[in-house]
C-alpha cells in the first residue's frame, strides 16, 4: 500500500484540485484508491455529528465506504485548541488507529494536508510530522506568487527531506509561464527536486458559483434560484453613469455586478451584457420591471443587507478561499492536471506501473 502525502506551504494552494482529480484517475486506472485527511479544518455537522467538510466531499466524489469520521479523525475544532494550549495534546495514535483502518484493502491511500504545512504543529499533526508517523511519500503543491516560490519550496524541503517526493507549481499567470517553464523548472531539477508539473491559472477553477455567494454573502435569491450553479469569473461594480457602465460591463463576461438596489439603470444595463447574477446592496429591492427582465434572462438577483464597499471586502475574502465542489470545476480540475502534470513519471516515482 501507497500512502501519498498532497500538501502545500500555504492554505488554498490546490490540494483539493490535485487530490481529487488523481484520486479519479486513479480509481480509472483501475487502482482502489483511499482518501484520508488526519487533520479536519473544516467542521460541519451532518446527522448530528461533527465531520470535515473536505472529508464528507470525497467520500461521495471517490466512492468510499469508510464514514466521515474514519477519513478524518481529528477536528482542530476552538476547544481542541483551548485545550492544547493548556497541555500539548499528541494524538498520533488516534491518527495512526485510523489510518491503519482506511488502508485496508486499498492500493494507495491519498493523504490530504490541512491548510498549511505548519498547521497541526500544536497538536503532534503538522504536515512533516504526518509524514514521518504515516510513511508518507510528499507531494508539494505550491501556488506562485513571484519568483520567490523558489525559497519556499527550498524551506518545505529542509521540512520534508527525503520523503519529499517532488512538487507540483500551480496558478501562474499566463505572463509567468515562460519564466517558470523555462528557468524556474530546470533549476529546481538541477537542485535536486523534481517538479512534476506547471499547472497555469485557470479562470474556471478561480470562479465562484452564484450559489457560492448568496451562501457566503447571506443574501436572498429575488429570483432565478435554477440558475445558482453558474459560475462567475469576474466582478463589476456598478457605481457609474449608465454610458460608462454599460462600455465596462461589456469588457468582461461571466460576470457578477455589484451594485445598488436603488440603482435601475445600472441594473437594465447589466442584463444587457453576458452576466451571472447582480448583486443588490443595502437591503433595497429593485422595481419589478428589472425584476421581470432579469427572470427572463435567466439571471438571479440576490439581495444583501450590507453597502456595497463592504461586499465588496466580503467577496475579495471568498474569491481568496475558493473549493473545489462543482461538477464543472472537477472535470476542469481533472483535465488540468492530466494535461499539465506528468503523470507518468509521478506514478513511476510512487512505484506504481
Amino acid at each position: 500500500m501507497i500512502a501519498l502525502y498532497i500538501g502545500s506551504i500555504r492554505g488554498f494552494s490546490g490540494k483539493s484540485l490535485v487530490s481529487l482529480s488523481l484520486g479519479r484517475g486513479l480509481r480509472e486506472r483501475g487502482l482502489r484508491v483511499g482518501y484520508f485527511k488526519p487533520l479536519g479544518t473544516l467542521p460541519v455537522k451532518v446527522k448530528g455529528k461533527m465531520v470535515d467538510e473536505d472529508a464528507l466531499f470525497a467520500r461521495g466524489y471517490l466512492e468510499l465506504k469508510e464514514p466521515p469520521g474514519l477519513l478524518s479523525p481529528v477536528l482542530f475544532t476552538p476547544q481542541l485548541i483551548k485545550e492544547a494550549l493548556g497541555r500539548r495534546k499528541n494524538l498520533q495514535d488516534k491518527v495512526k488507529n485510523a489510518f491503519f483502518r482506511v488502508t485496508k484493502g486499498k492500493d494507495i491511500v491519498i493523504v490530504r494536508g490541512a491548510g498549511s504545512l505548519s498547521k497541526g504543529t500544536l497538536i503532534g499533526l503538522s504536515g512533516s510530522e504526518l509524514v514521518r508517523t504515516l510513511k508518507a511519500k510528499a507531494l508539494l503543491i505550491v501556488r506562485y506568487e513571484s519568483e520567490l516560490v523558489v525559497e519556499d519550496i527550498f524551506w518545505a524541503g529542509e521540512q520534508l527531506k527525503k520523503n519529499l517526493l517532488g512538487v507540483i507549481i500551480n496558478d501562474v499567470p499566463q505572463n509567468k509561464a515562460k519564466y517558470a517553464e523555462e528557468r524556474l523548472l530546470p533549476y529546481l531539477e538541477k537542485q535536486g527536486i523534481t517538479v512534476f508539473g506547471v499547472m497555469p491559472h485557470d479562470k474556471v477553477l478561480a470562479s465562484v458559483s452564484v450559489q457560492e455567494l448568496v451562501e457566503r454573502l447571506g443574501g436572498k435569491v429575488l429570483c432565478r434560484e435554477d440558475k445558482l450553479q453558474e459560475l462567475v469569473e469576474d466582478f463589476s461594480i456598478g457605481a457609474m453613469n449608465v454610458e460608462s457602465a454599460l462600455r465596462h460591463f461589456r469588457k468582461k463576461v461571466h460576470k457578477a455586478v455589484i451594485t445598488g438596489g436603488d440603482r435601475p439603470d445600472i441594473q437594465l444595463a447589466a442584463l444587457e451584457t453576458s452576466t451571472k447574477c447582480i448583486i443588490l446592496t443595502g437591503n433595497l429591492y429593485p422595481n419589478a420591471v428589472v425584476l421581470g427582465r432579469a427572470d427572463e434572462l435567466g439571471v438571479p438577483m440576490i439581495l444583501v443587507a450590507e453597502d456595497t464597499l463592504a461586499t465588496v471586502e466580503r467577496i475579495e475574502d471568498i474569491l481568496g478561499h475558493l473549493r473545489i465542489r462543482e461538477e464543472k470545476k472537477l472535470l476542469q480540475a481533472k483535465a488540468l492536471v492530466e494535461e499539465r502534470v506528468d503523470l507518468k513519471r509521478l506514478y513511476a516515482a510512487l512505484g506504481l506501473r
